[in-house]
């Protein structure tokens, strides 16, 4: 697989991941959803800023969009388990207190 089909590949999958449109991508990077789908079907190639834009909002380094690596766990994805941890733990608290009440 060479580096533009690998961008291509990752660009899908962390889009898919994220569950965003390639509409809503492009409105994040603040281009056109035919560049997006352009870039997906490989008949555009991104400018480093572009690249850093896709990155930024599909909430992952750059660098992941260009390596075969296990996907990392996005930013958006990461803030939202902490979210939910934090709520589990107010809500244990809270069920220990009015038990110890």
């Amino acid at each position: 697989m060479n580096l533009q089909e690998l961008f291509i590949a990752n660009l899908k999958k962390y889009r898919k991941l994220q569950k965003i449109s390639q509409l809503e991508l492009a409105e994040e990077c603040e281009s056109a959803q035919t560049y997006i789908s352009e870039l997906e079907m490989g008949k555009k190639s991104p400018s480093l800023f572009m690249v850093e834009r896709i990155a930024s909002a599909l909430g992952i380094e750059a660098v992941h969009l260009f390596t075969n690596e296990p996907m990392p766990k996005s930013r958006k994805t990461l803030g939202h388990i902490q979210k939910q941890e934090i709520v589990d733990r107010i809500h244990s608290a809270m069920v220990k207190i009015i038990e110890d009440y």
